[in-house]
């Protein structure tokens, strides 16, 4: 998809935010892009963001597979650090309470569970070394995450609101920082 294709079919907000709703082969339906530019008189998107677009475009099925995994790993993590007041039967952890309560039994069901709401790219990451892109997925556990594309490739997920400078350090920090908060 060319910049012209990508710009002709963004409508921008009153405050500079592009939005693209673009066919994903990966989901099989219309993803919104969400484009944070900075803020400049005439909105655009640069190279680098019309290639961040291309790289989710060609994103294939084994794709998915990582996805669902990842969601699933957000579920085990949600259900060890919060209590959503699940009781346990005899003879059941609480884990395994919280995974029965939510009818959750493997990764398609916590995909299943999921919703993709939308993709987004900033033009403040230009200046990274990575490209980078956030599938912003509303989780089985009702929690907002980014699942972190770097350079084309799904790396990670981490919850909303998270800094991508660091995934150009390290593409496993946030694993890691969750490793971490369950010990």
């Amino acid at each position: 998809m060319t910049k012209e294709d990508i710009l002709n079919r963004t409508t921008w907000n009153e405050y500079g935010q592009g939005h693209c709703p673009i066919y994903v082969n990966l989901f099989e339906k219309k993803i919104p892009f969400i484009f944070f530019q900075k803020h400049q008189p005439k909105p655009k998107i640069t190279d680098k963001m019309t290639d961040i677009v291309n790289e989710i475009l060609t994103l294939n099925k084994t794709n998915l597979n990582v996805i669902k995994e990842l969601l699933y790993e957000e579920c085990l993590f949600s259900f060890q650090v919060a209590d959503y007041g699940c009781e346990a039967k005899d003879g059941e952890t609480d884990l395994e309470a919280h995974f029965r309560e939510f009818e959750i039994a493997n990764k398609d069901d916590a995909y299943d569970k999921s919703e993709v709401s939308q993709i987004q790219i900033k033009q403040e990451y230009d200046e990274l070394d990575g490209r980078y892109s956030e599938i912003k997925i509303n989780t089985a556990t009702d929690e907002l995450i980014s699942v972190i594309v770097k350079n084309g490739k799904i790396i990670d997920f981490d919850f909303d609101g998270c800094t991508l400078s660091v995934f150009d350090k390290d593409e496993q920090q946030a694993k890691k920082y969750r490793h971490k908060t369950l010990k």
